[in-house]
């Protein structure tokens, strides 16, 4: 496992966790698990295959931790305290704005049996008149100092106000009008370069409104052209020259950006916006559900395999079958399939498992293996009931010698190719099962199409 920075780090501590705890207390469970990597990696080496696959799984548990620390302290921090219940005797109810909410309760008695559970619907705070008058002499108060947001006071006002359509802690919505729209936008922004140098006078008039209840606030800004720091006024100059660029080069496909100010060369980069977190969070949650399935995935390689093997046992007998007629021995028609085999594997033909397993017979025979034992490893790695047969006669043949292999081989393809046909047939009859339910689901659609505009003719 040649891994760098962080996720090396990551696997060493899964490797001195798999020593320390799971190393000597393989289960069952980890006994089919490594049948499992065995049959599906064609190495020697076993034991560094299982402990790189378990470390690789718990490699994923600690990333899964730490993505769920993350996860919950930010969920923490966002929610806050959400009680309602003060002191276990009153509920408190959201100030005008919020909304309504349901607090699901339970009442015990004194012994702390539980008496019921109620799920109870908080209606939104409801102000009276005289608390509706004080809240608008309060808000307009608080408004005279949100309103000048980083100016010192509406006598001097040289950068953008704020003009809120709500204030926090306040039940009124409010709507504002400008004498002067030319110099104060809707939202509060000036336009600086109108403001003359001796500056104007601009009457804001705010309307609050809360239920029946209208509220009016007429305040008066003072306008005024701000020095700018030199930082500013470059700023200024290069966005005035920008569009000026824009303006002047409507028509075109492109407009060029200033390329010095004040006499400083500028260069231009691009803004992206980085969302480098959501992506580690999601990746993290990606590995969490990989560890999840990751045997699942194994057994499924398994399963594969088997219905790959199964699917070529057919075809596998009757060649046998064909090339013993044409009187081959076995060893050369099991040479002559791995030969094909390897010839279109270079040609780019996909892998096929019983051709590997015949690959490794022959070599196993060119070795110095008996025959007759190399047949039977090949029964033991198909890990198939009708490999295991097929293995078992042609060791027998080997041993005992058998005129009749061939017939036997005829019917043992006959066999095969109806066993094939039966499980083409169940595959099929799972399909219809499992389309039962979008045939439902569209049904159901189909039936509220109809339905509702049969209800609504009524």
């Amino acid at each position: 496992m040649e891994e760098t920075g962080i996720t090396r780090e990551v696997l060493k501590i899964s490797l001195f966790i798999f020593n320390k705890l799971f190393k000597n207390r393989m289960s069952f469970a980890g006994e089919k698990v490594r049948g499992y990597l065995k049959t599906l990696n064609d190495k020697r080496d076993i034991e560094r295959v299982e402990t790189e696959y378990y470390i690789r799984k718990i490699s994923i548990v600690i990333l899964m931790a730490l993505a769920g620390s993350f996860l919950s302290i930010l969920m923490y921090v966002s929610q806050g305290s959400s009680e309602k219940l003060i002191e276990g005797k009153e509920l408190q109810r959201n100030e005008d704005g919020d909304g309504e909410y349901t607090a699901h309760l339970i009442a015990s008695d004194e012994s702390g049996n539980e008496l019921g559970r109620y799920d109870v619907s908080v209606k939104e705070r409801v102000y009276t008149k005289e608390e509706t008058d004080a809240l608008f002499e309060s808000a307009s108060k608080e408004m005279e100092r949100v309103i000048l947001l980083d100016n010192e006071s509406l006598d001097r006002v040289e950068s953008d106000l704020k003009l809120p359509e709500k204030l926090d802690g306040y039940p009124f919505s409010i709507s504002w009008s400008v004498d002067n729209y030319e110099l104060v936008h809707y939202d509060g922004r000036l336009e600086k370069d109108l403001i003359s140098k001796e500056g104007e006078i601009v009457s804001l008039t705010a309307k609050y409104k809360y239920g029946d209840y209208d509220y009016s606030q007429v305040l008066h800004a003072n306008l005024v052209a701000r020095q700018l720091s030199a930082s500013e006024q470059v700023y200024e100059s290069l966005r005035k020259l920008i569009k000026q660029n824009d303006e002047q080069t409507i028509n075109e496909g492109s407009f060029e950006l200033p390329k010095d100010i004040q006499g400083k060369h500028v260069s231009w980069s691009e803004h992206v916006e980085d969302n480098s977190l959501m992506i580690l969070i999601i990746t993290l949650i990606g590995g969490a559900a990989s560890y999840v399935l990751r045997d699942k995935e194994l057994k499924r390689g398994i399963e594969n395999r088997s219905m790959q093997m199964l699917s070529d046992y057919p075809q596998l007998v009757s060649r046998l079958a064909l090339y013993l007629g044409a009187g081959m021995t076995m060893r050369n028609i099991f040479e002559r399939l791995g030969i094909n085999y390897a010839k279109k594997r270079e040609r780019g033909a996909p892998s096929r498992y019983v051709y590997e397993e015949i690959l490794r017979t022959v070599r196993e025979m060119g070795a110095g293996v008996p025959e007759a034992i190399a047949y039977e490893n090949f029964g033991l790695r198909c890990q198939n009931r009708e490999y295991t047969r097929l293995s078992a006669l042609l060791s027998q043949n080997l041993r005992k010698g058998n005129s009749e292999m061939l017939k036997i081989l005829q019917e043992e393809s006959k066999k095969a190719f109806e066993e094939r046909m039966d499980r083409v047939r169940k595959l099929g009859e799972e399909a219809g099962t499992r389309l039962l339910l979008p045939m439902i689901m569209m049904l159901v659609i189909v039936m509220v199409i109809i339905m509702i505009p049969a209800y609504l003719s009524f």
